[in-house]
């Protein structure tokens, strides 16, 4: 899984997060290093007196154990030896030599100093007085005697050298300042990549959604935006990707509307022109005196007649089709048997079509599936299929064959005849209105051109499907399906 694909408000929260936590853990960690280096460089004692005194480095220890040692002798209660001792030490440790007589006699002395020469060499330094401190940049001489405890302390040695601390004190003062820069650096560099990072997170989709957007405003609804984030941007961007395509199918299917209006209006035209010039040239030869005979002028009423009763036809069939188009037409489904209401039909029927010229067929075994359909409507269909079965026939006669076969929750029906039949390529325009196979056909009396535009009118309206397909063997098929109501058996009463 990508960054992107985490919603907008996780990598905000943990962007905050990191801006604030990684800054915390630099300082964290700067803090801790000057701390170590604090207790590394002496006790915690001296790091807190420390700050009391303006002078840095050894002499600053050198000072503090001399005092120390002058406080603890001056106390009424004798100190224990090794309260005076650790003082001592610390003098040794920078180089001071240290002596402690109690009652003039000698107690302590650093090792391997001798006592008598170090005695001799502070005491013509301090001559009548009870203490001394003496500290330059090169000699330390302390003595002090304490008149409670008849405690001496004395103390000699050269300054120790401050320059090598001096040098590493430097270096850590560097060393900390080099480590703040880079932690500002860093929390700059890191809140700089992460707004840059968010930026291209958010400002790219918002950036191709507006393109978008513009593309759409001007008209454009063939341009597909393309869509790679999963977040709530990636969410609005696939609602807008889905609306462009839904605007694209309505200002499609409002074109194809426009179209086939524009093409109805010819059509109609195209066929009432006809059948009116034919009326007009008819009237135009009675009232001219053209029909002289009253045999002519029975011609000429007959005709005007015909034309008349055609035109009729295509007025209903298309004021039928356009109710239909309107779903102005109300369904009244009932369940019926569809095996039965075939065999019922082909029964009474067969011989009426047979005088026709129509061979008609029910080929199917006995079964009870039940569909909901409206009868007269779906007479309707039936009644227009066989229509043209007869009118394509080839030669006398035509054979037409019902079959019936369960598909799953459906039921197929297919009227497949052996007439004229269609051009492969024709087959999907067969259900478009006014459409005619032969093109060059006027006459209206031969076919409107409305009436398989009806029966798929009448099958969506009963929730089925229609399709045309070539009948092997020469001839075309008719297939819809119908959804099944629910199996019955076949005792039982059947409303066909």
């Amino acid at each position: 899984m990508k960054i992107k694909d985490f919603s907008l408000k996780t990598r905000l929260l943990a962007a905050n997060f990191l801006m604030i936590f990684i800054p915390v853990c630099l300082l964290l960690l700067v803090g801790g290093i000057l701390l170590a280096g604090v207790r590394l460089t002496g006790s915690a004692k001296l790091g807190e007196l420390s700050m009391l005194w303006p002078e840095k480095g050894p002499a600053l220890s050198v000072q503090y154990a001399a005092s120390s040692l002058r406080l603890k002798m001056d106390k009424e209660k004798e100190p224990p030896l090794l309260d005076l001792l650790e003082d001592c030490r610390i003098l040794e440790t920078q180089g001071i030599n240290t002596l402690i007589l109690k009652d003039d006699k000698l107690v302590y002395i650093t090792p391997g100093i001798d006592s008598v020469a170090m005695q001799g060499n502070i005491m013509a330094l301090v001559g009548a007085h009870r203490s001394l401190l003496n500290i330059d940049d090169h000699d330390f001489t302390f003595y002090y005697k304490a008149q409670q405890n008849n405690l001496t302390a004395m103390a000699v040695g050269k300054m120790p050298s401050s320059k090598k601390n001096r040098l590493v004190e430097e270096y850590l003062e560097g060393l900390v300042l080099l480590m703040f820069v880079v932690a500002v650096g860093l929390i700059i560099l890191l809140g700089v990549y992460l707004s840059r990072l968010l930026s291209k997170q958010i400002i790219e989709p918002l950036s191709v959604l507006r393109k978008a957007t513009s593309e759409v405003q001007v008209g454009n609804l063939d341009t597909p935006m393309k869509i790679e984030s999963k977040d709530e941007l990636g969410e609005t961007c696939l609602a807008f990707e889905s609306m462009r395509i839904e605007l694209k199918g309505a200002r499609d299917k409002q074109e194809k509307y426009e179209q086939n209006r524009k093409e109805l209006i010819a059509d109609i035209s195209h066929d009432l022109s006809t059948p009116l010039t034919s009326l007009k040239g008819y009237a135009s030869g009675i009232l001219d005196g053209i029909a002289s005979t009253p045999e002519k002028r029975q011609h000429y009423v007959q005709m005007i007649y015909n034309n008349a009763c055609s035109m009729e036809k295509l007025v209903e069939s298309l004021f039928l089709f356009s109710k239909f188009d309107l779903g102005q037409i109300p369904f009244h489904l009932e369940k019926v048997s569809i095996y039965d209401y075939f065999k019922d039909f082909t029964e009474e029927n067969q011989d009426l079509f047979a005088s026709r010229g129509m061979q008609l067929e029910l080929a199917v075994a006995a079964f009870h599936p039940l569909v909901s359909l409206d009868r007269l409507q779906f007479q309707r269909v039936v009644d227009n299929l066989l229509a043209n079965s007869l009118k394509y026939k080839k030669g006398d006669s035509v054979h037409v064959r019902i079959s019936l076969a369960k598909l799953s929750d459906k039921i197929q029906v297919n009227f497949s005849d052996d007439g004229m039949g269609v051009q492969e390529e024709e087959l999907p325009k067969l259900f478009d209105s006014f459409y005619r196979t032969d093109a060059a056909r006027t006459n209206v009396v031969q076919g409107s051109g409305l009436g398989l535009a009806i029966v798929k009118q009448i099958i969506i309206g009963m929730h089925g499907n229609i399709w045309a397909q070539t009948t092997p063997g020469g001839g075309l098929t008719i297939c819809f399906s119908l959804p099944i109501a629910r199996e019955v058996k076949h005792a039982e009463n059947i409303n066909h």
